[in-house]
């Protein structure tokens, strides 16, 4: 690689390299800011945010591959890095408020969503083990630090040690499994691996176990979820909110990618496991869920749920359905709003230190704030598949994809899964508009009010007219796929 195509790639990774500036600038003016004053750096994150937005668009029009195909610069990079930066932009503008509310100094918090995006950004268009592991350790050391960014409060600092210990057993297991297929096939690129792939290779197989079961950790999905409510429950609200959703998408993207890039041939195998793990993830996320007296670890457990029902859209592509893939896709993008959402209005209800996190904290909300009820009361139900709002079409594409590939007890599972969560979701607003007035009055908060008004639009509209971010997911799996499938036939 010579330097006029390290040259050309740095320029076609426009968007990451904006917001690792950005990231950048914030932490070198930060210290040249008066106290008072630092509050303006919200609007340098957001800045950053919107250019890298612009400039990503034109991955939907012009896909490159860069440094010599470690990096595929495509419309699939491209979808998910949408859901990276608007997940990223939202997160900022809840963050704003909710430092002020916990007394948290915003200092370094902005930087860190920022490296964190990058890596997640990387993640989706890698296209080699190497660019992986690199993506996966800038999004997971930023999300590390913030999970325990309240130096104040013991179950954040608990959070962050945790998830730094088990989320470097999971880089270490990733990272192992990469060694053994790259001794095995002589190559850590994606395709080329597909090429030379031996499904009676014990050293490729156990190399492709560990790959995998270091994705399903990522992912929170059984049986390696059992972080999940720990680090989710502890880490800050908003935090929780803007991992729950990131942290899941970058997990699911570079799944995709290695497994239609480089696993193809091993679909079969791969199939019965992700049948399995995605019927037990629902069903343990929804029961557990159930007994939880804290809405943010009810919502921890909802996310492992929600991971289960994105893996049966995988389980279908397998099925020979280019509709399974196109319905992950759209189910992370529909999960972004809401799941986003509610934890929004948890921490919209947070003030004086205190985060909202119980049953008790939300009671009587309908007296007190009604607006913030409402909306709340939408984003439960989309969480839980109610018509008209945008989870409703995310989960019935899901299942729809299974019903047409013929794994009908995988459907059946998911549905009794979907009306068992409606309890837990149900019971929230219960509280929230029918339960004792206990609910101390929240301070007005401007920032959060808008995010909140535009996650809720967008989870109404969405779900009333879909059709257009529907085809543009089918558009994203049919170029993803039919790469697949050209390659299998050129083998």
């Amino acid at each position: 690689m010579d330097f006029d195509e390290v040259f050309r790639s740095t320029l076609l990774i426009g968007p990451e390299i904006t917001i690792i500036i950005t990231g950048l600038i914030l932490i070198i003016s930060e210290p040249f800011f008066k106290s008072g004053k630092k509050k303006e750096l919200f609007w340098v994150a957001l800045s950053g945010l919107a250019v890298a937005f612009a400039l990503n668009l034109n991955r939907f029009h012009n896909p490159y591959d860069a440094y010599s195909g470690a990096l595929s610069l495509d419309i699939f990079s491209g979808y998910f890095n949408l859901i990276f930066l608007v997940n990223s932009f939202i997160a900022i503008i809840l963050s704003r408020d909710y430092l002020t509310s916990m007394n948290l100094k915003p200092n370094e918090y902005y930087s860190l969503i920022l490296f964190s995006t990058s890596g997640m950004m990387f993640l989706s268009s890698a296209k080699e083990f190497m660019t992986l592991f690199l993506g996966f350790e800038i999004m997971s050391i930023a999300v590390y630090i913030l999970s325990g960014f309240n130096r104040s409060s013991y179950r954040s600092s608990e959070a962050g040690i945790k998830y730094l210990v088990l989320g470097g057993f999971s880089s270490a297991i990733l990272l192992y499994g990469i060694a053994l297929v790259y001794g095995a096939s002589g190559t850590i690129f994606f395709d080329q691996i597909f090429t030379r792939f031996d499904i009676t290779n014990p050293l490729l197989l156990a190399g492709s176990a560990l790959i995998i079961t270091g994705f399903i950790f990522k992912i929170g999905a059984f049986p390696l979820h059992q972080w999940v409510p720990d680090i989710y429950d502890g880490a800050p609200m908003t935090v929780t909110g803007f991992m729950s959703v990131g942290v899941k998408a970058a997990a699911f993207a570079i799944l995709l990618r290695v497994l239609f890039d480089g696993f193809i041939n091993f679909d079969e195998n791969l199939m019965l496991v992700i049948w399995i793990v995605s019927a037990f993830t629902m069903t343990i996320g929804n029961l557990t869920a159930i007994v939880q007296k804290s809405i943010k670890r009810m919502l921890a457990y909802s996310s492992i749920a929600h991971a289960g029902y994105a893996l049966i859209g995988v389980v279908a592509t397998f099925g020979g359905q280019n509709l399974g893939l196109s319905s992950v896709l759209y189910y992370l993008f529909a999960y972004m709003f809401m799941n986003l959402g509610a934890f929004g209005v948890l921490s919209y209800l947070s003030r004086d230190g205190r985060e909202c996190e119980t049953y008790e904290d939300i009671s009587g909300l309908w007296q007190k704030k009604p607006y913030i009820a409402v909306v709340f009361g939408i984003f439960m139900l989309s969480l839980a598949g109610m018509p008209p709002t945008i989870g409703f079409f995310a989960k019935y594409r899901v299942f729809l994809s299974a019903i047409k590939s013929e794994f009908y007890w995988l459907a059946i599972i998911g549905i009794i899964n979907s009306v068992v969560s409606a309890y837990y979701y149900l019971r929230v607003l219960v509280y929230a508009f029918m339960g004792e007035e206990k609910i101390q009055t929240p301070l007005l908060k401007i920032a959060s009010i808008i995010a909140l008004t535009l996650l809720t639009i967008a989870t109404l509209l969405l779900g009333i007219f879909p059709f257009q971010t529907w085809n543009l997911a089918l558009e994203v799996a049919d170029t993803l796929l039919l790469a697949s499938q050209l390659k299998f036939q050129s083998n």
